[in-house]
């Protein structure tokens, strides 16, 4: 096997969110995705990259511009005599090609290929060392390689997959099971459906939304449908439904009996919550669908304060 340019280091694996091989036989990655996974990431991903193939492994490697151009002086740098730094230059300097700023990034097909190898399912993980560089593996690879990730959920977490409980022991079932009495008069349970990323100023018991909770939102499509049952319980609690393109009113809607629909009051600051909680948990269309709702409907069957109307529609800034 041959020597690596770089020894081994230790390094951070993600999920890659929204990855996905095209008809062309492209990996096709999501630039703002992968931004978000980490601050070195987020580094990396800021500017124009260059991806290859790496020789001695199935993987391919993201440059930023400043480490490729010292990786191509090592490269030249190779004794051309030596059949092994032929190769080396070969697979480095053959497969390169530049990645532009747009947010769809696509890997060519040979090193697509190069990979995944054939009959692994079309997973991915990138690698993180630092913040001018980054491999992209395929999930088996890399379970081959460091074995199953374990890894460590939060208790937020927990609480969506019906694993675990609220500071207050209630599950998700349980709290979706409440009436609309229970939901109006008690007031640490909404940051446990929807959470956002600052600390409660009322309850230091309730979760706070991290940076990992935000990319097991992204990649995990349960947690999101626990959250749309969420949503669904709490916009039958204000007189709302959703409906095949929109959030609508049902027949019952009136300003007596869903006091969110007054001047003001604490479900405003609830429904602020929620719209920033899905925008943060990787459902901005549902965001944007409440957001819509509540103030056309704010304005047109109640009397909500255009303070408050001001609040939603910043929530998905």
């Amino acid at each position: 096997m041959a020597k690596r340019i770089m020894s081994w280091r230790t390094g951070c694996v993600y999920p890659v969110p929204d990855g996905y091989v095209d008809d062309s036989g492209q990996l096709v990655l999501n630039r703002q995705s992968i931004r978000e996974l980490s601050p070195e990431l987020m580094i990396l991903m800021s500017g124009d990259v260059v991806a290859t193939a790496l020789p001695e492994c199935p993987a391919a490697v993201i440059y930023g511009h400043a480490r490729w151009d010292n990786v191509r002086k090592q490269l030249e740098a190779l004794p051309n005599m030596e059949p092994e730094g032929r190769w080396i230059q070969r697979v480095m300097l053959g497969n390169l090609h530049p990645l532009d700023g747009s947010n769809e990034l696509k890997l060519s097909q040979p090193v697509t290929a190069h990979l995944l190898p054939k009959g692994a399912r079309p997973n991915f993980c990138v690698v993180v060392f630092d913040s001018n560089s980054a491999e992209i593996w395929s999930y088996d690879q890399i379970v081959e390689i460091v074995g199953k990730p374990e890894p460590e959920e939060s208790a937020l977490i927990k609480f969506f997959r019906g694993d675990g409980t609220d500071h207050a022991g209630r599950t998700l079932e349980d709290i979706l099971a409440l009436d609309d009495f229970w939901l109006e008069h008690t007031h640490d349970y909404l940051q446990w459906l929807f959470p956002i990323p600052e600390p409660s100023q009322y309850n230091a018991r309730v979760p706070v939304l991290t940076r990992e909770d935000i990319a097991w939102f992204r990649t995990d499509r349960h947690l999101r449908t626990q959250q749309i049952r969420a949503l669904d319980r709490m916009l039958a609690f204000y007189g709302l439904e959703r409906g095949d393109e929109e959030i609508v009113a049902l027949p019952g809607l009136n300003m007596k009996t869903h006091i969110w629909l007054k001047p003001g009051g604490h479900n405003h600051l609830r429904i602020t919550r929620i719209i920033r909680s899905l925008q943060h948990c990787s459902q901005p269309e549902l965001a944007l669908r409440l957001q819509s709702a509540v103030i056309a409907l704010g304005k047109s069957v109640g009397q909500v304060r255009d303070q408050s109307i001001g609040y939603w529609q910043r929530a998905t800034d």
